[in-house]
């Protein structure tokens, strides 16, 4: 997969659990994620808006902060193809 396309669903899923989540919670869960990534919240707000891809240390965190899986890796269909003899 391209690194476009892999910054463009990465940057969706955060934005899906961001969305779940009410505007005061977002606030402390950016902020809370930028501190312990060592990074500033315009750093955490460019992966959410696609400006750049997110760091795997930086998905591990953010997993982490939101106690739940958000980046899954989605399977190309040449990927779920098995196959099978004669």
């Amino acid at each position: 997969m391209y690194n476009n396309n892999i910054k463009h669903r990465e940057a969706a899923q955060l934005t899906a659990y961001l969305n779940t989540l009410s505007r005061f919670e977002r606030a402390r869960f950016i902020k809370w994620v930028a501190e312990e990534c060592g990074v500033s919240r315009a750093t955490v707000y460019s992966w959410r808006y696609m400006c750049c891809r997110i760091p795997d240390f930086a998905k591990e965190i953010i997993e982490k902060c939101a106690d739940k899986e958000i980046f899954i890796e989605e399977e190309t269909e040449d990927n779920d193809k098995t196959e099978t003899g004669g």
